[in-house]
């Protein structure tokens, strides 16, 4: 009866906050679509259980979050001390052959055999559906979606705000007329409310891929598992969230967006790897919430998982902290857990400013000109 009574209280707040979507209220319509308008998107999955998503993996013991954990995130300890080095990046005229440029947090831009691919742009000032509240940004922006060159892919990984911004993703569909969304099953659903067309969205499953052709060069997306959970409202995993494997003709990255330990991901390097680069995602981990966030050792061995016998060739780039407090650890804490679990693991890790460029081949660019820019900041 109790749990009747809930649906009943969900359901009547969607149909109240669709109404204020429609009716043009910006912090509703970020919310994105509701269930209804999400079940055609989601429901032929064999990943669905009872309407949800759920992660294959059982549940590890973590500490129930309660007033302390709140009280602890008030304080502050993710902020840097010290303002953080940003660098505006300068794009070439053509894309190269595998260069990355961090954009603080998921956001980077992955120039891949000739092609521009965006993973979750979020350019906002903050990661929620008001402006007015909601965690901060910790650095500004690098650049502004106005300054982008174009880009052939947005690729997203699941619908939290700190992935998904309505705002960002609405002007990149305006300033790059052809460029194609790539999300797990469900997520078109926000971008359809959002305005944008259905038939520059493709979507994929676990498991499943995405072809797309970029002039002439053909990319594979290949939708990879993760641990984690999705949201925007009232109603947890009415969509899926995922990883993604991304292959070019010459090259290939992998993209964690959120995620916590799975042996899964053994399966898709076996698959689709070894990769040129991994962005794996290193903070926001905290005792709380094991499951869903790796830390930064569990995330060197997921880049082990991905490398195979590539080993040191493969470059880690960690993703996923220093943008937004989002945890109870301390700013710097990620990269100085980070960079002695890579040593000891003969990984190659590479850690750019925000708007920090690397041409991975060549191992040259800006966001190797000052490899210990964070310690001023911790």
């Amino acid at each position: 009866m109790i749990s009747r009574l809930a649906d009943v209280g969900v359901r009547v707040a969607d149909s109240a906050t669709g109404a204020l979507s429609a009716a043009g209220l910006p912090a509703a319509r970020a919310l994105g679509a509701d269930r209804d308008a999400i079940r055609p998107y989601v429901e032929s999955s064999e990943y669905l259980v009872d309407g949800a998503f759920v992660n294959p993996e059982p549940s590890a013991p973590g500490v129930t979050p309660d007033f302390q954990v709140a009280l602890d995130m008030a304080r502050g300890p993710g902020r840097p001390s010290r303002p953080v080095l940003v660098t505006v990046p300068q794009f070439d005229a053509e894309p190269g052959k595998l260069t990355v440029t961090w954009l603080g947090h998921a956001s980077a831009l992955v120039e891949l055999d000739g092609t521009r691919i965006l993973t979750d742009p979020v350019f906002s000032q903050r990661c929620s559906p008001w402006q007015q509240v909601g965690p901060a940004r910790l650095h500004p922006v690098p650049v502004t979606v106005a300054d982008l060159p174009q880009i052939d892919v947005v690729l997203l990984s699941h619908d939290h705000y700190d992935h998904l911004d309505m705002d960002t993703v609405v002007a990149l569909a305006d300033a790059s007329p052809e460029a194609v969304f790539i999300a797990p099953v469900g997520v078109a659903a926000h971008l359809v409310s959002w305005g944008i067309p259905a038939d520059r969205i493709r979507q994929a499953d676990v498991w499943q891929s995405v072809s797309v052709t970029c002039g002439a060069t053909s990319l594979e997306f290949f939708c990879g598992p993760a641990r984690h959970f999705s949201g925007r409202g009232l109603t947890r995993n009415l969509t899926q969230w995922a990883s993604w494997a991304v292959v070019g003709p010459e090259h290939r990255f992998f993209f964690s967006g959120d995620t916590g330990y799975s042996e899964r991901f053994e399966e898709l390097g076996a698959r689709h790897g070894p990769f040129d680069l991994t962005l794996i995602a290193v903070g926001a981990y905290d005792p709380s919430w094991p499951e869903v966030h790796v830390d930064p050792e569990e995330a060197v061995a997921i880049h082990r998982m991905l490398s195979g016998e590539a080993g040191s060739d493969s470059v880690f780039l960690p993703i996923h902290w220093g943008t937004f407090s989002l945890a109870r650890h301390a700013w710097a804490d990620p990269i100085t857990r980070l960079l002695p679990a890579a040593e000891r693991n003969n990984t190659s890790v590479v850690v750019p400013q925000p708007g920090g460029t690397i041409d991975i081949t060549a191992r040259i660019g800006t966001g190797l000109r000052t490899p210990t820019w964070w310690e001023t900041s911790a």
